[in-house]
């Protein structure tokens, strides 16, 4: 087995308490000089030193000083959060139904993780995030759009298109961890 159903419930809180720090970090990041110290203030005198070099901060600072970059990077930043508190909670799902098949034979937990409703939209947002964040449709077949949960849709169209916050972003991302969530909640423990 390669996870316990605790184990998993504890990642699920991981993975939501760092996308809601990322949130409060976006902020902060945003906020310009209304917050001390600063985000730009701390950015400009950072620097890591990496192998034999030292990786300097002030880019950053340049980018959150300026309000055409400020909203771009720090969403970027958050975006990518709300990936991970995707992608990882879905693996762990998967991996767990498909090892609690093969220890136990007769339930076919993974048939129930597939049935979900919420099941397929996740799997595309995954496949998106986990790759190239682009929309990769060519496996599905066209009966299968749209691809919908919650009133939220994925089309056909989208294919070959970058994931952006006009397809998928915090609302829905969050309401689909929660709908995870619950089903990581109800899991049966594997027998020892």
């Amino acid at each position: 087995m390669r996870f316990t159903k605790s184990g998993i419930l504890e990642e699920f809180v991981r993975q939501d308490r760092s996308y809601r720090l990322a949130i409060i970090a976006s902020h902060w990041l945003q906020g310009g000089g209304q917050y001390k110290p600063s985000a730009v203030e701390e950015a400009r005198g950072l620097q890591m030193k990496v192998i034999d070099t030292w990786v300097s901060y002030s880019d950053l600072a340049e980018l959150l000083e300026q309000d055409s970059s400020r909203f771009s990077i720090t969403t970027d930043f958050v975006l990518n959060q709300l990936h991970a508190l995707i992608r990882v909670p879905f693996e762990l799902l998967s991996d767990y139904c498909e090892d609690y098949d093969q220890a136990v034979p007769g339930r076919k937990l993974l048939n129930e993780l597939r049935s979900a409703d919420w099941y397929e939209y996740a799997r595309a947002i995954r496949n998106t995030v986990s790759h190239n964040f682009r929309f990769d449709f060519s496996k599905y077949k066209a009966d299968k759009f749209p691809i919908a949960w919650r009133g939220n849709s994925l089309t056909a169209d989208l294919h070959g298109k970058a994931i952006t916050y006009e397809s998928f972003w915090h609302k829905s991302g969050y309401e689909l961890f929660v709908a995870m969530r619950s089903f990581a909640e109800i899991l049966p423990q594997l027998p020892p």
